[in-house]
């Protein structure tokens, strides 16, 4: 959560990856920076030569009383009157079966963008976009009801738990705990082994010799 208590863009994207990872970073306040993090926030001073749009409006920062959400958008491109929100994401897109597609997470969080825009010019935002750099797809984001839809209900479980004084239990799905910052400090493996009868660790970090 920013200063003001309200809901950031970049913790709706942690909640739709794990809400015990929303939990630690927005409300808990913990943030811990890897190389994986490091490498992300490089993206954000990249340029996108190829990318024919009549203007471009560096770094866009807002806050929605109504939604109590802000958020910063790496860029937002205006072309043929349209504004269009874009992202960098450091990894790769999702395989689909017509092609690369924005992962659920991202697409919310770019629509979170769009509601932010909207209510700060009084335009209607209809497409997003996100640049994959990890395998260089740029993917195009419909901004439809039902991702308006999505957004709005993942803010309401984000204040829902901004006022919980419980964190979230671990991710079902042990794999996101490999690629995430916060593994050291919220101890997923560890809390496995005393709450699961018979569970087999992965291991997170290498064998100390």
């Amino acid at each position: 959560m920013d200063q003001y208590g309200n809901i950031r863009a970049m913790g709706i994207h942690s909640l739709l990856y794990c809400e015990r990872l929303f939990y630690l970073e927005e409300v808990e306040g913990i943030l811990v920076a890897d190389d994986r993090v490091y490498a992300g926030r490089t993206l954000h001073e990249e340029l996108e030569p190829n990318e024919d749009f009549s203007g471009r409006i560096e770094s866009f920062h807002y806050t929605s009383e109504k939604l109590e959400v802000s958020g910063k958008v790496d860029r937002i491109q205006k072309r043929d009157g349209d504004w269009i929100p874009y992202e960098h994401k450091r990894g790769r897109a999702r395989i689909g079966t017509n092609g690369p597609e924005a992962w659920e997470s991202d697409q919310c969080q770019v629509t979170v963008y769009a509601l932010l825009l909207e209510e700060a010019t009084g335009r209607n935002i209809s497409e997003g976009k996100i640049r994959y750099h990890g395998s260089k797809d740029l993917v195009k984001i419909e901004i439809d009801e039902e991702l308006r839809s999505k957004a709005l209900k993942t803010i309401d479980r984000a204040k829902e738990l901004s006022t919980s004084t419980n964190r979230p239990p671990v991710a079902q799905n042990e794999n996101l705990c490999k690629n995430c910052s916060l593994a050291p400090v919220c101890l997923p493996e560890e809390t496995r082994v005393i709450t699961e009868n018979e569970y087999e660790p992965i291991r997170l970090f290498p064998e100390k010799r």
